[in-house]
């Protein structure tokens, strides 16, 4: 009885640190500023659908599941995403999905090279132009449901909830929000 009731421990406690094991962190590459894109994702959200530029190898997920999912990463706000060609000019979100671009440029709008998405890191930018406000680096995403969590989790980072700074109180100047605390 002793043993099993070790065995089981060692078991649980393997199971409980499974559990516990976190995905690879979204990286902000540097020079990026989330909080203006998220400002200005705001603003391009108001006017109506706001372009979405995928740049793939596989099939899935289409441009259709990609505008989906990257509308189910941004919290908070009211946004739409519409497919767009590779070539559209203004601001826009780029996706990289098998790491066919350089960060740097990333809105550039240029042919992009093809090649075998093994290995490759998982890129998506907040476009201005050909400037990118914000840039974000996922470790690369193979199967098909990593692809899509990537796309969620890359808008998610990119355009983070400004939830305390858009909603918080203003209380005879103290700034209260959930979470927060506040002083007499």
């Amino acid at each position: 009885m002793r043993r099993s009731s070790h065995a089981s421990f060692v078991l649980g406690f393997a199971l409980v640190v499974a559990g516990c094991a976190r995905e690879a962190p979204v990286a902000v590459e540097p020079g990026s500023d989330p909080a203006e894109a998220r400002r200005q994702l705001a603003a391009a959200a108001a006017a109506g659908p706001v372009p979405l530029v995928l740049l793939r190898v596989e099939d899935r997920p289409s441009e259709a599941e990609a505008a989906g999912l990257a509308t189910r990463g941004v919290s908070g706000l009211a946004v739409r995403f519409a497919p767009a060609p590779p070539n559209v000019a203004g601001r826009r979100l780029v996706l990289a999905l098998d790491g066919l671009e350089e960060p740097a440029a990333i809105c550039a709008g240029a042919d992009r090279p093809a090649g075998s998405p093994a290995g490759r890191a998982v890129f998506a930018a907040w476009c201005d132009g050909e400037r990118a406000v914000a840039r974000v680096r996922l470790p690369a995403a193979v199967e098909r449901v990593e692809r899509e969590r990537a796309v969620w989790r890359a808008t998610a980072r990119l355009f983070p909830d400004d939830y305390a700074e858009t909603y918080g109180w203003n209380l005879f100047g103290l700034r209260v929000t959930l979470g927060a605390s506040f002083g007499f």
